[in-house]
This record gives structure tokens, C-alpha cells and sequence, in this order.
């Protein structure tokens, strides 16, 4: 008997998943263990392997179809064996015949032809057309075959007759070949402008057509909606002097060199807030049904950008790893995100997040808290500022640092006052030694 081969389940959070590629077609054979089909969630894209010898009798879910967990993709049996019937994966039901036929309408008039066009009218229709000057494509026809009866010129006739119109309408509407019948009317007598109106060609829609977005771009949609329903936010931004950061990754350049190991900003600043973190539980944690989860270690994630969407992939207990190991294994999860390797574990448990604009010039911004988590710092660009110091003005690397926070929490003092800590580690970064 045929076995159905299904669209699993990746991850806790998965609900439907998106079938990429086949890498096989029906009446192939197969093995256990061969990869069948490619399948991404909002997240991750995985290889599904074949459970058991076979040949592949049907596939049902093409690629760029997105099911159910559990939905049916295809069928996998031995050559011959019958398929159950099933509608391809996704596709809507077929709607049900009516009962009985329904009466036929009655037949309607024909739309007039295009002015100048070939007309169809019969031999009075036209006689009576040409006495009173009537342009025969502006009458519609209710002859068979969308022939022109005389009985439609004569309506047509007392058709204008009863509708009011300024000369000027008259004039245009016979010089443009429009019905005034046919026309808007304002205050019950067709002006120029309805007949201008009527005889313009619809404006062609400057918009092209829909077209639905991938199922990274849904599931940010959905969880950018979700927190911005769920934490009441608030974003606190702080200067901080980047002047001791850039003179200590100046001197790492050699051990970089060393280890092949490149120690990014993003780096130190992962391992000063994984410090911070531990010194605020508060923003080191996550608040659901009033009860506020504080976590042991700070897995603190870096927004990265995966085609034109973003996957926060983070480094766990970053308060006990080296800078070197923090930018190793970031290093890595970036290079998985980017190819598709990315795994479910990679981008769970955070604890925090960190976004990063400065490499496109930004200064200032808000970014959206990453549910569950109570907190995300937006990174700014360095530029360099004019500052007062000692009364003196003096030109210094600036960053600013942008803290959104869940004000159900973290309130303004306990923001500022983590912003604060934050920024005297970066401005003195051997306290990380501490």
C-alpha cells in the first residue's frame, strides 16, 4: 500500500512549511535516507529524507506550495500500487455542481461597438440612422448576433431626446461620438465636462500585480505585529564615545592575524552586553501571564540580513565565552543563516538582541523588540562629532546607542541606568577583564 510522505514538523513553533525543491520525480526509486525534497519554514530550510525504501507514485505539493504541518506532499510504494485520491497539496476544494440549472437570463442588449469600428445593422436601421444622423456605433444592439435593429435606433433616438445637455455637451458628445445617454450627469443635465469625462479612456492602474511574499517575509510580518501588540515599548538612546573600542580592536589586529579570527564591533559589543545583562536580570529576561522568567546566561543574538528579510541566530552563555570564541561562533552562525544551514537551536533561547544599522550611514532608530525578550539595542553608525570636553570642543568617534525596551518591565531609570553601564564598559572596555 502507498505511503504518504508528509511536511514535517521542524520545529515547536512551526505550523506550515513551504516545499523549495524536489530533488526527486515520480517513478524514481529511492532508499531510506535519500533527500526527497527541500521545505522551509518562516526560519530554516531543511533537507526531508526518505523513511523507507520505494518509488516515489505521486507527488501532490509543487515547490513553492506552502501546507500544513502533516499535510501530504506525495505518496512513496512500490511500482503499480494505486494512489488514494487527493487533491494537490494546498489546492482548494472543486465547488460543488448546483443542483439544477439555473434559468437562463434574458438576453440583454449588446454593448455598442468601438466608434469607427464595423457595425452590424439591418438594411431600415442603417436607412434610419443615416436621416437623423445618428453614428450607429453608439447604439446598442439587441438583434442576434449583436445585429442592429431599426427598433434600437428609434430608442436610441428618444433616448437623447430626453436626456438634458448644454450645447456645448451636444457639440462634444457628437464631435467625440460619445452617448450622452450614457453619461454622468451634474445636477441632472449633462455638462461638457460628463461628456469629457465620458470619453476619456480609463486611466491605466499604476500598480502591478500582487504578489504574495516568501515565508521569511510572512513570519516577520506575523511576529513584528505580535510584539508590537504585546510590548508596550519605549526607546531610550544614549551617546557613547567609541574612541577606547576602536584603539582596542586597533591592537587585536595582530592576534586576528594570528587566529583568523576578525573581532567585528558587533562582537565587543555582544560580550559587553552579555556583562550588562548579568548585572540587570530584569532586561535578561522575559514576562508572560504577570510572571517575569529571568535567565541564567545571557544568549545574546545579532540581527542578520538573509536576501531582504532578517534571522537572529544567537550565541549562548556569551557572558562566559572569550571575545575570540563570541566572534568564532558568531562568525559561523552567519555563514550558516546565509547559505541556508541555519538550524532551529541557532535561532532559539535568545535573550537578547542586538541590530545593527551603522554600516548604512543610520544614526538614530527604533527597533522592534524580538518576542519573547524584553529588550533590543539598536546599533548606530560612528561619526565623527564635535563634543565638549574639559570646556574644550574636541572632535570624537560618536555612536549612539538605541535601547527599546518592554515598559511592563524595564522602565525609563532601569534603561537609562543599563544604557549608562553599558556605555562605561565601552569607554573603558578593560572592564570586561573585571
Amino acid at each position: 500500500m502507498a505511503e504518504a510522505i508528509l511536511m514535517p514538523k521542524m520545529g515547536m513553533t512551526m505550523t506550515e512549511g513551504t516545499v523549495e525543491e524536489w530533488y526527486v520525480k515520480e517513478g524514481d526509486p529511492v532508499k531510506q535516507g535519500d533527500p526527497l525534497f527541500s521545505a522551509s519554514t518562516d526560519k530554516i530550510t531543511n533537507d526531508v529524507e526518505c523513511q523507507e525504501d520505494g518509488t516515489i507514485l505521486k507527488i501532490l505539493a509543487q515547490p513553492g506550495d506552502t501546507v500544513e504541518v502533516s499535510a501530504v506532499v506525495g505518496y512513496i510504494g512500490q511500482p503499480g500500487e494505486a494512489v488514494p485520491d487527493a487533491p494537490a497539496a494546498g489546492a482548494a476544494e472543486p465547488a460543488p455542481a448546483p443542483a439544477e440549472e439555473a434559468a437562463a437570463p434574458a438576453p440583454e442588449a449588446a454593448p455598442a461597438p468601438a466608434a469607427g469600428g464595423h457595425v452590424k445593422a439591418s438594411p431600415a436601421a442603417k436607412k434610419l440612422a443615416k436621416e437623423k444622423g445618428v453614428d450607429l456605433s453608439l447604439v446598442p444592439a439587441t438583434g442576434p448576433g449583436g445585429r442592429i435593429k431599426i427598433e434600437d435606433v428609434e430608442k436610441f433616438i428618444e433616448d437623447q431626446k430626453n436626456v438634458k445637455a448644454s450645447p456645448a455637451a451636444a457639440k462634444a458628445a457628437a464631435d467625440l461620438g460619445v452617448n450622452l445617454a450614457e453619461c454622468g450627469t451634474s445636477g441632472g443635465r449633462v455638462m461638457k465636462d460628463d461628456v469629457l469625462k465620458a470619453a476619456a479612456p480609463e486611466r491605466e492602474s499604476n500598480d502591478l500585480p500582487p504578489q504574495r511574499v516568501d515565508t521569511l517575509r510572512r513570519s516577520i510580518a506575523k511576529n513584528m505585529t505580535e510584539s508590537w501588540h504585546t510590548s508596550p515599548r519605549v526607546t531610550f538612546t544614549h551617546p557613547v564615545d567609541m574612541t577606547a573600542v576602536i584603539e582596542m580592536r586597533n591592537s587585536l589586529k595582530d592576534e586576528m592575524k594570528r587566529t583568523g579570527i576578525k573581532i567585528s564591533f558587533n562582537h565587543i559589543l555582544m560580550k559587553a552586553c552579555a556583562q550588562v545583562l548579568m548585572e540587570f536580570p530584569d532586561v535578561n529576561g522575559s514576562f508572560c501571564d504577570n510572571m517575569i522568567t529571568h535567565h541564567k546566561h545571557a544568549n545574546v543574538g545579532l540581527a542578520v540580513a538573509k536576501g531582504d528579510g532578517l534571522i537572529v541566530p544567537n550565541v549562548k552563555c556569551c557572558e562566559e565565552k572569550s571575545l575570540n570564541q563570541i566572534a568564532d561562533e558568531m562568525s559561523k552562525l552567519v555563514d550558516k543563516t546565509r547559505s541556508g544551514r541555519i538550524e532551529m537551536d541557532d535561532i532559539t533561547g535568545g535573550t537578547f538582541t542586538i541590530s545593527s544599522l551603522g554600516p548604512y550611514g543610520i544614526t538614530n532608530f527604533s527597533p522592534i523588540i524580538n518576542q519573547p525578550e524584553l529588550a533590543i539595542l539598536g546599533v548606530c553608525d560612528i561619526v565623527e562629532t564635535p563634543v565638549v570636553r574639559n570646556h574644550e570642543i574636541v572632535i570624537l568617534p560618536m555612536m549612539n546607542l538605541c535601547l527599546t525596551a518592554d515598559h511592563r518591565v524595564i522602565d525609563g531609570v532601569k534603561a537609562s541606568k543599563f544604557l549608562q553601564r553599558l556605555t562605561q564598559i565601552l569607554e573603558n572596555p578593560y572592564l570586561m577583564m573585571a
